[in-house]
């Protein structure tokens, strides 16, 4: 399965940034993605983690994507509807703290509700 994280947009009419710098975006959000790799495909089966700067709502994806929630917060709610998304918080992907997301994924993986997680899925 495939886990994609949003924390920037660098294409498209909406392009938010998680600090406004993309070098330090991208350090950022590899970190983020280096320790979600290492936590989850420890205690699971392989999972590839991919960082995505270009999420493109136009096109269709059988992905979990661990969204931003600043950026769920950009785009009309209708968009976003056909994805498997989960909520992470600013922060979180900021400071490189992937506890939040493991246990939103775990939840999600058992079909329970994911607390003040904002989660789209598809219909």
């Amino acid at each position: 399965m495939n886990i994609r994280v949003v924390g920037d947009i660098r294409k498209g009419k909406i392009q938010p940034s998680l600090t406004g710098n993309p070098i330090v975006d991208d350090a950022l959000l590899q970190n983020f993605c280096e320790r979600l790799g290492t936590h989850i495909n420890s205690a699971q089966s392989s999972f590839n983690i991919i960082l995505d700067h270009f999420f493109d709502p136009t096109v269709s994806s059988d992905d979990v994507i661990l969204m931003d929630k600043q950026i769920i917060h950009d785009f009309p709610s209708d968009l976003l509807i056909p994805f498997t998304i989960i909520a992470i918080d600013h922060s979180d992907l900021i400071r490189g703290n992937v506890l939040n997301a493991i246990n939103a994924l775990k939840r999600f993986a058992n079909g329970e509700p994911i607390p003040d997680g904002r989660t789209c899925s598809k219909q």
